[in-house]
């Protein structure tokens, strides 16, 4: 997937200003991602965020990021998801610092409130990683395990803005002899007795068509035990 392992590669470096107003002063401002999120082997969903010292300002674009390699896919939507977590895991631990202080305070109704407020900071961050774990897509996980197997990156082609299908059909032409028609994928869904890695290639060159809905419905129904619709 050498195309695909070029569409973007976030390597994103801080960028320093100083400023000349009396005494410098050193501002670190630029992208950074945050939000891990739907973590399949080493591929997690992140968003590029504006940062101002390293704090994420406004979300920019979500991106499957494999953790070994870099490489990175984006998503042609925005991943909610990654974006409210992106925002509770960074700012969250640092409301709390502040709360942590007004806890000090020797009023009785300051101290009560602040500590409520320091406990539903922590169950929120805590919260966000055991929701991510527990809430996910079987279809989705099976998709993206399929093409761990098949291209070593754990993405769902569904989702992601730049078509896969010309590695998918490069993959499907190395396992066969014969030349391919520009439905191949289709018939193979509707052929029985197919060998579960050619199932597998139809499948994923199906989650192409991001458009055909009827068409992700019947690539789903392919999957072990999975009936959804994408």
């Amino acid at each position: 997937m050498s195309n695909a392992y070029r569409q973007v590669i976030l390597v994103i470096r801080p960028n320093r200003t100083r400023t000349n107003s009396g005494e410098n002063m050193l501002i670190i401002w630029g992208k950074r991602t945050y939000g891990a999120v739907h973590k399949v082997g080493d591929t997690s969903v992140k968003t590029v965020f504006g940062h101002l010292w390293y704090l994420p300002l406004f979300p920019m674009s979500s991106h499957y990021v494999d953790g070994k390699t870099g490489a990175s896919f984006e998503l042609n939507n925005m991943n909610v998801r990654s974006v409210l977590c992106g925002y509770m895991r960074v700012w969250l631990p640092v409301v709390f610092v502040f709360f942590l202080m007004a806890f000090q305070a020797r009023h009785t109704g300051i101290k009560a409130f602040s500590g409520l407020a320091m406990f539903l900071m922590v169950a929120l961050v805590i919260g966000s990683y055991i929701f991510d774990r527990k809430v996910v897509s079987p279809s989705t996980v099976q998709v993206r395990n399929m093409m761990k197997r098949h291209f070593g990156v754990a993405v769902d082609p569904y989702q992601c803005l730049t078509s896969l299908q010309m590695e998918i059909d490069d993959r499907m032409r190395a396992h066969s002899s014969d030349s391919l028609d520009a439905f191949w994928y289709k018939n193979l869904l509707n052929a029985p007795a197919i060998r579960p890695e050619i199932v597998e290639l139809a499948v994923l060159r199906a989650r192409c068509d991001q458009h055909d809905q009827p068409l992700q419905q019947l690539a789903l129904q392919k999957l072990p035990g999975v009936r959804l619709v994408a």
